[in-house]
């Protein structure tokens, strides 16, 4: 599904619109012009809902190039090995973070966690992923004629980035897991889940002043995205929490 004239939705699970596997994350495409990066790989379980979405949009897996993760959650990055072994992508993921994908760590990605929360099955898996990039704040990403910026956003999870990009005079932010439409965000009890650094991502976020809001789970914000992140950061700026997803 198109949603802007350089962006597709193509993956969504029981947070969104269950465009894929009901276990995935929001995943989007990005049209650099003949050259396509995904944002996010989903859980891996039943990939080929995904690739098919892609493939439905008139875009040749062939094209896409590139993986890049906000986060190494199950639900975000267990998907990214199927993309990278069958499809030849270079995946990008945050410096703190890639280790535990490259390495396949169910307890530093709260797999494990997340199994005896029974989020998911006991059989569920996360394989381990070589990563091409590993990423820093400020970093710049090409795909084809469009240039991302690299953000650190931890709070949901260590080793989370954001990813800002310039798109016909609108500034977009991929969020992954730190804000959501409505002013949301995903508070969890996991190792890694900080509400001081929460508050300090989303302020940092305030500070930038986005158009577009493309988050990790539920709809999308195509116009006045900053009001949303604004809602979260009043919370976090009067010592309570913003609405958790």
């Amino acid at each position: 599904m198109q949603i802007s004239d350089c962006v597709y939705w193509v993956g969504s699970g029981a947070y969104g619109s269950e465009l894929s596997h009901s276990r995935d994350c929001n995943v989007y495409v990005i049209d650099g012009g003949g050259e396509y990066a995904m944002i996010d790989a989903g859980s891996g379980l039943a990939p080929e809902l995904i690739v098919a979405r892609i493939e439905g949009c008139g875009i040749p897996m062939s094209k896409v190039k590139s993986l890049l993760l906000t986060h190494i959650h199950g639900d975000h990055a267990a998907g990214a090995y199927y993309f990278h072994k069958e499809y030849g992508l270079k995946v990008y993921a945050a410096q703190e973070a890639a280790p535990w994908l490259e390495q396949g760590d169910m307890e530093r990605t709260s797999v494990n966690a997340a199994k005896r929360a029974g989020v998911y099955e006991a059989d569920f898996q996360y394989p381990a992923c070589p990563v091409a990039g590993h990423l820093l704040e400020g970093d710049r990403i090409k795909v084809g004629e469009l240039e991302l910026q690299v953000l650190d956003t931890p709070g949901h999870s260590r080793g989370h980035v954001s990813f800002v990009m310039e798109e016909g005079g609108f500034r977009s932010l991929f969020a992954g897991d730190t804000i959501f439409a409505n002013g949301k965000i995903y508070v969890q009890n996991s190792w890694d889940c900080s509400i001081q650094e929460y508050a300090a991502s989303i302020a940092k976020l305030h500070e930038l002043k986005f158009d577009r809001l493309y988050p990790g789970h539920g709809t999308f914000v195509v116009n006045r995205a900053g009001e949303h992140i604004a809602r979260a950061h009043r919370c976090f700026e009067q010592l309570d929490l913003p609405p958790n997803l």
